[in-house]
Parts: structure tokens; C-alpha cells; sequence
């Protein structure tokens, strides 16, 4: 991780010793998960992530790498298109859809309900934020696992970004608002409405889950239609039915 080599100190005037500053990034968004119960370990490479978020916010104050201009950086999916289309390449998707999902990640962390002069991203993209930042995540790790391998780490970073990312988005702040002094803090609204983002990408994600096991017992009873295989299936139906309404299992058995 490029913006994770470099620890530039700093001194801590409160506790009077000399600290690095990508640790104390580092040190805050852990803070952050505990106060709002989030603590590591709730997902697979939840420690990796942490280190890749203190890198990037690390990455902001260590050199102009990340906020000098970009030619392919948008809030908009046809730029980045039209700029892919100009510069082909797994290894520009890469580098693209990283820093893009970057960019939106701290804008949307740190920057909540920030609009420079001009804007009109609220008439296009109204609540979008998430699924966006991370889609680019998601296509960033394609990129990735073509041009390294699966095996890289930071396909299962960005893999875990993009899976969690209204949770990591209410870490990031958190932290600006408790610890970095750059927002606000949260209000109830905001905390109810990102806690509910959160609920409903928990259920997806359980959802998903539930679907794949409901569908290996229903390739087992096929082949073997015992009893117990049965009253199993049709439990998980309810399971699946409770957690999405649309999901009918109506085939005798």
C-alpha cells in the first residue's frame, strides 16, 4: 500500500512524546469502531481495511499524491467511461476505479454534504454515494486479481470495503466528527438513517448467504428426497421469505 510506506512524525503536545501519524489515523478509526460498537473482527480483513483507511487519511496530509488534479476523477459514470474508452487498459481500470473509490470514500467520510461552488451533483446523484464508492471498490479488485492475482491483500481490502461500505462510511464519521474535528457530529437523524443503511446491507449480505445454502439442500433433496431434507428446505424458504418478501419457493414437494 503506497501511502502506508511513509510515517512522518509529530509531536502530541497532550500526551508530550512524539507519535506517527499514520498510527494515530490509525489509533481514531479504531476508536471510532468501538464507540459506535463496530469493534474488528465482525467481518473477514477488518484489520486490513483499518490499515488502508489510516494510509489513505495518512496519504492526505504526506504529499499533494492525493488531492492534485486527475483528469478521470468524477462524480459522474460517463467520464470515467469516456476516459477508460480513450485510455484502455486493465492496469488504468485499475488505477481509475482505485482512486476514484478513494476519492468518494474520503469526500463522502470526512466531507459529508460538502458541494463546491457550481455543483449539481445533488440533482444527479441523490443519496448515491454508497453504492457507488463501492462499485469502484468492487471493480478495482477485478482489476487487480487480472493484473496480480487473487491473492494480492489488497483485493480482499477492497473486496471488504466495498461489501461494508455504509458501516465504513458511519466509522470514517465518526472519527472526523469525535476525533478530527473537520464535521459535525452525527445527529440522531443522520445515526438513524445510516443505521439503517447498514441493517439493510446486513440482510442483503444474509440474504445472499441463506440463498446459496437453500440452494445446495435443494440440489441434495433432488437427489436424494428423504423427510428430513424436506422439512429443512421449506424452513429456510421462511428464512429467505422473512428477509425478502419477493422470494416465493411455491414447487411441491
Amino acid at each position: 500500500m503506497e501511502a502506508q510506506k511513509i510515517l512522518t512524525p509529530f509531536y502530541d503536545l497532550e500526551n508530550k512524546g512524539v507519535k506517527q501519524t499514520r498510527f494515530f489515523f490509525l489509533e481514531h478509526v479504531l476508536k471510532a469502531r468501538a464507540d459506535l460498537k463496530m469493534e474488528s473482527g465482525r467481518h473477514d480483513f477488518d484489520q486490513e481495511v483499518n490499515v488502508y483507511i489510516a494510509g489513505l487519511l495518512h496519504s492526505l496530509i504526506e504529499s499533494d499524491s492525493f488531492v492534485r488534479q486527475k483528469p478521470y476523477i468524477s462524480a459522474f459514470d460517463v467520464d470515467i467511461r469516456e476516459y477508460l474508452e480513450n485510455h484502455p487498459g486493465t492496469r488504468n481500470e485499475y488505477t481509475v476505479y482505485r482512486d476514484n473509490a478513494d476519492f468518494g470514500l474520503i469526500l463522502s467520510g470526512l466531507f459529508f454534504g460538502y458541494e463546491h461552488q457550481g455543483s449539481y451533483q445533488h440533482l444527479v446523484l441523490p443519496g448515491d454515494e454508497h453504492g457507488k464508492v463501492a462499485l469502484y471498490y468492487e471493480l478495482a479488485a477485478r482489476a487487480l486479481i487480472h493484473l496480480q492475482g487473487k491473492h494480492n491483500s489488497l483485493v480482499s481490502v477492497f473486496l471488504g470495503l466495498s461489501e461494508n461500505m455504509p458501516e465504513i462510511i458511519l466509522i470514517l464519521r465518526q472519527a472526523a466528527g469525535s476525533y478530527f474535528e473537520l464535521i459535525e457530529r452525527l445527529s440522531d437523524g443522520s445515526m438513524f438513517h445510516l443505521e439503517k443503511d447498514l441493517d439493510k446491507m446486513d440482510r442483503k449480505n444474509m440474504y445472499s448467504e441463506k440463498l446459496d445454502d437453500f440452494l445446495k439442500i435443494y440440489k441434495a433433496y433432488k437427489e436424494n428426497p428423504r423427510v428430513d431434507i424436506k422439512e429443512k428446505l421449506l424452513s429456510m424458504a421462511g428464512e429467505l421469505n422473512k428477509l425478502n418478501e419477493n422470494f416465493r419457493f411455491e414447487e411441491k414437494l
